[in-house]
């Protein structure tokens, strides 16, 4: 008997096969919105000198620019150092990605998978494809969770 059934994407990569898909102009968005996102602690870095002080809230306040409530609060322990009032300029928790493709798209919450770059993968410990959940938050897309 011959197999008429269509191939798998690709199996090793799993649900981030559609990382390597073109999106649709809706998904650009989204797409847009997650990659800003991640790219929130090298620019709050960026912005800031080796020697310039900042305050917790305003570390929280800038990752609430792409992400909720909770990963900013967390992402806000992991940058800020109190003792210094200064921002960790080592060892990124957060990388932007280059491959990224949505999974589901409704008009308020959207599942989106992307390939973490190897670099990043071996620093963290992290899986090849990571899923996170955004949602539609006063008009703009931010990173609520990962999916496990």
């Amino acid at each position: 008997m011959i197999d008429t059934s269509s191939a798998p994407s690709d199996t090793t990569l799993g649900k981030c096969a559609a990382a390597l898909q073109a999106p649709s102009k809706q998904q650009e968005d989204v797409i847009k919105a997650l990659r800003a996102a991640y790219g929130l602690e090298g620019s709050l870095i960026d912005r800031l000198g080796a020697f310039d002080t900042i305050t917790r809230e305003d570390v929280y306040a800038h990752y609430r620019q792409g992400f909720g409530d909770q990963l900013a609060s967390e992402l806000t322990d992991y940058s800020w150092q109190p003792e210094e009032k200064r921002v960790r300029a080592t060892d990124r928790a957060l990388t932007v990605p280059d491959s990224v493709g949505v999974l589901e798209l409704e008009s308020d919450r959207a599942l989106v998978a992307w390939i973490p770059p190897t670099s990043f993968r071996r620093q963290w410990g992290a899986p090849r494809c990571l899923i996170d959940r955004l949602v539609r938050e006063e008009g703009r897309w931010i990173i609520q969770g990962r999916e496990p």
